[in-house]
């Protein structure tokens, strides 16, 4: 199997672009807010659905979502909305300052982000991911098109 960088590259910058679509901004910032929320959900879900997810991901993208992975006996217990703001927001301190000024854009920027995951990742496992969040988590997510 021959390594393609051209094709890693590619295919991360598309995931990044729709993410950048949803989140209507910026290539950069729309980065920085897909690795907080990826690090998050992560955390939250049981290590082996976490690694099921990592492996869904372009290459790029995996190497990101993995970098300080630590397995846990059982996820992160985050019940509540404000709970889930603050953990995403530990999660890169730029975007905590710059990209999640207020709950309100950290809602709106989750929300978006969970919708990009739904257009990029198999029908199966964004529903099983969306599955494993908390009912007051999944209240964050905004319909399509709000």
């Amino acid at each position: 199997m021959s390594l393609n960088f051209d094709d890693y590259q590619r295919d991360a910058n598309n995931w990044l672009k729709t993410v950048a679509r949803h989140l209507v901004m910026e290539r950069e910032p729309a980065g920085r807010i897909f690795r907080a929320v990826l690090h998050a959900l992560r955390d939250r879900i049981p290590a082996e659905e976490a690694v099921h997810l990592g492996s869904q991901l372009p290459i790029i993208w995996k190497g990101i979502y993995f970098d300080g992975f630590k397995i846990r006996p059982v996820p992160i217990n985050i019940r509540t909305r404000q709970e889930w703001l603050d953990f995403i927001r530990t999660y890169d301190n730029r975007a905590n300052v710059v990209d999640f000024p207020s709950d309100d854009e950290a809602q709106k920027s989750f929300s978006a982000v969970m919708h990009a995951l739904q257009e990029l990742l198999t029908e199966g496992q964004y529903n099983q991911l969306h599955h494993m969040l908390h009912d007051s988590i999944k209240e964050l997510i905004e319909p399509q098109g709000v």
